[in-house]
């Protein structure tokens, strides 16, 4: 019935997985979990998560040479037995004890897995304030990511994310992961709106995972910067849709900065002020200063 697919990197995956044997167990369903490693530096950690194999369900690869993070997502998919696959990235936790259980209730109303669908859980942030080397993507998390699904269902496309997603393996036939973004950034975006194009329903329910893998705050404004520089490629390669545009204030702020001609000294008056941007980034934690910082990065690669 379900392949539990995890893509990792750095990360020690052993707590979740014996989450979700847990859980898949008591269900008395068929299901595999096979986690992929894509070429962790750390042999130590590497090897403990491959103590995962001793478990009869765990199918455990680790590659040599990093696949990035799109190439890993359409590899697990080949891989996968059975017929719905559930994506969780690493660093998810678990938030609730019936996880598992609410995703195999929409699989027995959605039974014929020729139907194609994506249903997102959301994702979730603990309420304990992080040490303040992490607060930053936290802040950001609770602000902007953390939905209900009434919320993110108005407007799904949108909302998309495969940190928690639940998804018929016949889904990967007519839309997979572009192998093209290697780094950080709208990958995720650019798969939802593939979908919207090939007119495969997205749902949002209230079966959220903890983000728990924050970046320290100056790794996760370099992430931000390089999913900057992948909007921009997309957008001048005119593969976003409008209205993704439409819907992105990032854009729309670049693009009302450019029909008023003021594109470039906004950027000139950014650029000179990076250095105090990122430091009220990482060290008070501004979203405002971040947003700046992005505009800053996006007149840039726009050029």
């Amino acid at each position: 019935m379900l392949s539990i697919l995890l893509p990792t990197y750095n990360y020690d995956v052993q707590p979740l997985v014996h989450d979700l044997l847990h859980q898949t167990r008591q269900l008395n369903i068929p299901f595999e979990i096979i986690v992929e490693d894509d070429a962790t530096p750390d042999a130590k950690l590497c090897s403990e998560n491959q103590s995962l194999v001793m478990e009869p369900e765990v199918t455990y690869v680790q590659h040599h040479r990093n696949m990035g993070r799109s190439k890993i997502r359409n590899h697990l998919a080949q891989a996968a037995h059975y017929p719905y696959l559930l994506f969780l990235d690493c660093d998810a936790g678990m938030k609730q004890s019936n996880f598992i259980s609410q995703y195999v209730q929409y699989i027995r109303f959605h039974h014929n897995p020729e139907q194609l669908f994506v249903v997102l859980g959301g994702v979730a942030y603990r309420e304990m304030t992080p040490d303040p080397a992490f607060r930053l993507r936290w802040r950001y998390g609770l602000a902007r990511e953390q939905r209900t699904a009434a919320i993110r269902n108005m407007n799904p496309y949108q909302s998309f994310t495969p940190f928690n997603m639940l998804v018929p393996k016949a889904v990967f036939e007519k839309v997979s992961f572009d192998e093209n973004f290697t780094q950080y950034g709208f990958e995720d975006t650019f798969f939802g709106y593939q979908l919207q194009q090939k007119k495969i329903p997205v749902s949002h329910i209230d079966n959220e995972m903890y983000h728990d893998g924050l970046d320290s705050n100056a790794q996760y404004v370099d992430k931000v910067m390089c999913a900057v520089d992948n909007l921009a490629t997309l957008y001048a390669g005119n593969k976003l849709p409008a209205e993704f545009v439409r819907d992105s204030r990032l854009l729309q702020t670049y693009l009302r900065c450019k029909k008023v001609y003021m594109a470039g000294l906004v950027g000139l008056l950014l650029r000179l002020l990076r250095r105090p941007l990122r430091w009220s980034a990482t060290r008070t934690f501004s979203l405002t200063a971040l947003d700046l910082l992005k505009l800053e990065r996006l007149i840039a690669a726009m050029k």
